[in-house]
């Protein structure tokens, strides 16, 4: 996540995943045998989820994490859906903790909380392409996503 405004990052497919419908999305490292179990191969998009919101990544199935343990960096741009409770940007900071790491440091908890994983299906995404046609039909750049354009808003006079 760190580094998203260097474009030779995004080749590395630690850092972006390109899956099918072309969204360069956030890494979430699954174990090989909890991939296999939840019906999830590498580059499937995958939906990480609590009751604070979902975020959408893109499946790196690896033998480098342990089993039950999922990982995504933090520090990605946030891309939201639905900005309260859905994004594909990869930005964790909507589903972490809102606790602050001690009475005296005001850090964020981004290195462990409890989320569940599941595969997106087709039928899923398209509904959230109805639901949220403005969110996919921002300007989005192949090497470096999405496109600051596609946030501003302009009138009708140009200003």
């Amino acid at each position: 996540a760190n580094l998203d405004d260097i474009t030779w990052h995004r080749e590395v497919e630690t850092m972006k995943i390109r899956a099918k419908d072309g969204y360069q999305y956030e890494p979430c490292w699954l174990n090989t045998v909890e991939a296999k179990k939840r019906g999830i191969e590498h580059g499937d998009i995958v939906k990480v989820f609590n009751e604070r919101g979902t975020v959408l990544c893109a499946a790196y199935v690896t033998e480098r994490l342990r089993e039950n343990t999922c990982y995504v960096d933090h520090g990605s741009r946030f891309d939201p859906i639905d900005a309260e409770k859905l994004d594909r940007g990869g930005a964790i900071n909507l589903i972490t903790p809102t606790a602050i790491t001690s009475k005296t440091v005001t850090g964020m908890v981004v290195s462990g909380f409890l989320v569940e994983v599941q595969k997106v299906t087709d039928q899923e995404l398209e509904d959230w392409k109805k639901k949220y046609p403005e969110a996919f039909a921002r300007k989005v750049d192949e090497a470096c996503g999405v496109c600051l354009d596609g946030w501003l808003i302009n009138n009708e006079e140009g200003k």
